[in-house]
């Protein structure tokens, strides 16, 4: 634990008990509660729908262009294969008049813009615009491909192509070929060009017949999970109100037994051995005149044994419920409570400014909390100075600080030590911050340790 002076909050651990706790209690509150879990339910569905629709887009336009490749190839394979014979091979006239015929009666449309029938060494040797045929370009490794195999592909055309000179008016085109033969056993390729806002049209049909299903499901999921989640918020609270309830009620019956417990000791205990070293302090004063000087050391020693027993119990109830706390104020009960710390080597200050008329309740917090942070110095700082001063804060407020100059903690030490069951300091601030109030410590390895608490004066 440390000097109340300012210290750099990047190199010091600040656990701030009691804003955390009034976080923790807003945040079950049912209504924030659900309200926050539907705000992260609708940002994962926009993220889910997003995703989805992503995916979806791929899928319905993947689909719309195999659709497009396959209708365009069947109408190219039944119109034209019995027309493609080898003198379109040699420049035919009448073999190109046949095959040109057939395609514009049932090969083009509105759909299908372009057709063109390329030999294995890149030269197109049909084309419906006739300043095609005969030019020679060379041929991409897919239409190689579908060459060899006779397979059928589709892609976006590249309309900045030599080749497709003619068709860079249409701005976009779907472009499909497939690897045919003549009836002579020629391998030829025939392509044909497609317009693209067909595609576009039944990819839209597509991801509109599918993505208001799955957005749908996912929203209707969560609005049927809103309810769960209600009635768990509030169940979560009610089992933090009783835990509240029942920390009041063990915190009220450890005040109540602890002042039952100083008051049997100061009324039995301490008066018996009061009285029994006052006695034997009269039997040793006989036994000295009757020159038995062994037995009145003896019997001295024992008095004094006893009186120190007696200011030992006296300290002690001290500690358990000052007498003097509400009877004669917050800064007697606070000397009450350090004058003992210099018997354990302690530099114990303490300095008590003018403070507002204060509360039962914001006397046994203040002193509490002072209690609590001295009985930590002592047992685990190691410290040669400890420090308590006590005044007003903000309007209404009155704050209390202990500092020592010990050796000090991080974060993960607090931490573990909760785990082991030393939770004294962090329920005193949920008590404090029940009561409107906020507890805060700063510590850091080698500087010490600062305890600062607010509690309202009222």
């Amino acid at each position: 634990m440390g000097r109340s002076r300012e210290r750099e909050p990047t190199a010091a651990t600040d656990l701030r008990y009691g804003e955390l706790h009034r976080a923790s209690r807003a945040a079950r509150s049912p209504r924030l509660a659900v309200t926050q879990f539907v705000a992260g339910g609708l940002a994962a569905v926009l993220v889910i729908s997003v995703a989805v629709v992503l995916v979806l887009r791929t899928y319905a336009r993947g689909q719309a262009v195999r659709n497009a490749r396959d209708i365009a190839i069947a109408q190219g394979r039944a119109a034209i294969v019995p027309f493609l014979v080898d003198g379109l091979l040699t420049g035919d006239e009448k073999a190109l008049a046949a095959l040109d015929g057939k395609v514009r009666a049932r090969v083009l449309s509105d759909r299908v813009v372009r057709v063109k029938v390329w030999d294995s060494a890149g030269r197109i040797v049909y084309s419906d615009e006739p300043g095609l045929i005969g030019q020679s370009f060379p041929l991409r490794q897919e239409e190689r491909a579908a060459l060899a195999t006779g397979l059928a592909h589709a892609e976006l055309s590249d309309l900045s192509s030599a080749e497709n000179l003619f068709e860079r008016p249409y701005h976009k085109l779907l472009e499909v070929y497939v690897g045919l033969r003549t009836t002579g056993g020629s391998p030829v390729l025939f392509e044909a060009y497609l317009r693209y806002h067909p595609v576009a049209e039944e990819q839209s049909r597509l991801l509109g017949a599918i993505a208001p299903a799955l957005v749908g499901g996912l929203l209707l999921l969560l609005l049927i999970q809103i309810p769960l989640a209600w009635s768990m918020s509030r169940r979560v609270q009610e089992g933090q109100r009783e835990r509240e309830r029942l920390l009041r009620r063990a915190l009220e019956a450890g005040e109540h037994e602890r002042r039952r417990i100083a008051a049997d000791l100061h009324d039995s205990v301490v008066q018996s051995l009061a009285g029994t070293a006052f006695a034997l302090g009269g039997v040793a004063d006989r036994a000295g005149r009757a020159g038995n000087t062994g037995d009145a050391d003896l019997v001295n020693r024992a008095a004094r044994e006893l009186r120190q027993a007696v200011r030992d119990l006296r300290t002690l109830i001290v500690a358990i419920a000052p007498p003097r706390l509400h009877e004669e104020g917050l800064g007697a009960a606070l000397e009450d409570l350090v004058s003992p710390l210099a018997a354990r080597g302690l530099d114990a200050r303490l300095e008590v400014s003018e403070v507002p008329l204060l509360s039962e309740e914001a006397e046994r917090l203040i002193f509490r909390v002072a209690q609590e942070a001295v009985r930590n110095v002592v047992s685990h700082a190691d410290a040669a100075h400890v420090e308590l001063s006590v005044g007003p804060a903000m309007a209404g407020q009155v704050q209390l600080v202990v500092s020592d100059d010990g050796q000090g903690f991080v974060d993960a030490d607090a931490r573990r030590s909760m785990r082991d069951g030393h939770v004294g300091m962090r329920l005193l601030a949920e008590v404090v911050a029940d009561a409107g109030g906020v507890l805060t410590m700063d510590s850091e390895p080698g500087r010490g340790t600062s305890v600062r608490v607010r509690v309202p004066s009222g």
